[in-house]
């Protein structure tokens, strides 16, 4: 069942709200970096690193440093010292590609 806007009530949802478009859903897709955490690109385009046993969560890097550098992958070390970001992206044949990386040193923001 979902909301129904136009009586503030819920109501079974059919095909025809799926294929009329009525009915649609958003993808979520986390970077598990360990059993009780992940990160996410938040809706403002933020790094951010949650953890789902205590619900904390907080921003690893700013949406104005993957703007800076037009970033199109993240990732994060290990150690947990240094997130690198991918950019200029060209897949050259199936499996191999080249890119820039752009390394940020956590320990020094």
């Amino acid at each position: 069942k979902f909301p129904n806007s136009e009586e503030g009530t819920r109501r079974a949802l059919t095909l025809k709200d799926i294929l009329n478009g009525t009915f649609s859903y958003k993808t979520y897709f986390p970077n598990w970096i360990s059993g009780q955490e992940y990160l996410h690109q938040s809706s403002d385009n933020n790094i951010v690193l949650y953890n789902i046993e205590t619900g904390e969560s907080y921003v690893l890097l700013s949406n104005i440093t993957m703007k800076n550098v037009n970033a199109s992958n993240y990732g994060l070390s290990p150690d947990r010292q240094f997130v690198y970001l991918e950019s200029d992206y060209s897949k050259l044949w199936r499996y191999s590609y080249t890119a820039t990386y752009h390394i940020y040193d956590l320990r020094k923001r």
